[in-house]
C-alpha cells in the first residue's frame, strides 16, 4: 500500500513538472504571439499613414493637373479675347435741316462719326461692310416734323429690305421712328438705310437721326470630315459657350 502511494506521487509530480512545462511554453507562445500582434499593430498603423499620403497625393496630382487645365484654359481664352474682331460704329446724319428723298429712295449718308470701331461704317457711303461672318445688331433713329406729311425709313440689307417703318403725322410735332434688328451676316455683306421716295427727315446739330450697330458675336463654317454637311460654329462673345448648327451640303466646299 506504502509503495503504490509513492509510486502516485512521483507520477504527480511528473505530471506537474509537466503542466509546468507547458505552461511556461505556453506563456512564452502567448508572449511571442502578443509581440507579434504588436508588431502588425505597428506595420499596420505604417500602411495606413502610407495609404494616406499616397492618397494625399493622388489628390494633390489631380488638383496639379485640373490646375493646369484651368491655367490652359485661362490662356486660351485670353488669346481669343485678343483675337476677337472688335466692331462698333454709331453715326449721326446731318446738320442741314430737312432733307427730302424725292421720287426715288434716297441713301442715308450718316456722315457724322460717333463712334467707328473696326472702321466698318463708311460715313462716305452710308454702308456698314461686315468684316468677318457673324451675327450683328443694328439700332436706328430718325426724326421729322411732320405737318400733314408722312415720314419713313427702311433698313437694307445687301440690297434687300429687312424693315420699313412709317408714320404720318399733322400736328406738326417732332415725330420719330426707332427699331433695330439683329442679322446674321457674310463677311462683305452690306447694311444701309433709306429714306423712301417722297418723304422727309430733319436732322440738326443735336443728333435725332442716328445709325448704330455692333458685333454680337463671330460665325465660323466648318466641314465635317464624318459627313457631308456643314457644321456652323457660333461663338457667343459672353458666355464663351460654342453652339452647333449642322446644315445639310452638296458638293460644297468652304475654305478656312
Amino acid at each position: 500500500m506504502v509503495y503504490n502511494l509513492g509510486t502516485t506521487v512521483v507520477e504527480l509530480r511528473t505530471t506537474l513538472s509537466f503542466t509546468q512545462n507547458e505552461l511556461q511554453n505556453t506563456n512564452f507562445l502567448l508572449y511571442t504571439m502578443e509581440t507579434e500582434n504588436d508588431a502588425l499593430h505597428t506595420e499596420m498603423a505604417v500602411l495606413k499613414s502610407s495609404l494616406a499620403a499616397s492618397e494625399t497625393e493622388v489628390e494633390l496630382t489631380a488638383v496639379k493637373t485640373r490646375l493646369a487645365a484651368t491655367e490652359t484654359d485661362v490662356v486660351n481664352l485670353e488669346e481669343e479675347i485678343t483675337e476677337q474682331p472688335k466692331v462698333a460704329f454709331s453715326a449721326a446724319l446731318t446738320d442741314s435741316g430737312y432733307i427730302q428723298s424725292g421720287n426715288t429712295d434716297l441713301n442715308l449718308v450718316f456722315t457724322k462719326i460717333i463712334t467707328n470701331v473696326g472702321q466698318a461704317y463708311s460715313s462716305t457711303t452710308g454702308f456698314f461692310t461686315a468684316p468677318v461672318r457673324g451675327v450683328y445688331y443694328f439700332r436706328f433713329t430718325v426724326m421729322d416734323i411732320l405737318s400733314s406729311r408722312s415720314m419713313g425709313i427702311t433698313m437694307n440689307k445687301n440690297g434687300e429690305q429687312i424693315m420699313y417703318l412709317w408714320e404720318y403725322d399733322t400736328d406738326a410735332t417732332d415725330t420719330y421712328l426707332s427699331s433695330g434688328a439683329s442679322l446674321q451676316l457674310e463677311e462683305g455683306d452690306v447694311v444701309n438705310m433709306r429714306l423712301p421716295a417722297g418723304m422727309w427727315l430733319y436732322d440738326d446739330p443735336s443728333n435725332r437721326n442716328t445709325f448704330s450697330g455692333f458685333l454680337l458675336f463671330p460665325l465660323r463654317m466648318e466641314h465635317s470630315p464624318d459627313t457631308n454637311c456643314l457644321i456652323d460654329i457660333a461663338q457667343d462673345c459672353n458666355s464663351r459657350q460654342p453652339k452647333l448648327r449642322i446644315k445639310a451640303a452638296s458638293n460644297l466646299r468652304v475654305t478656312l
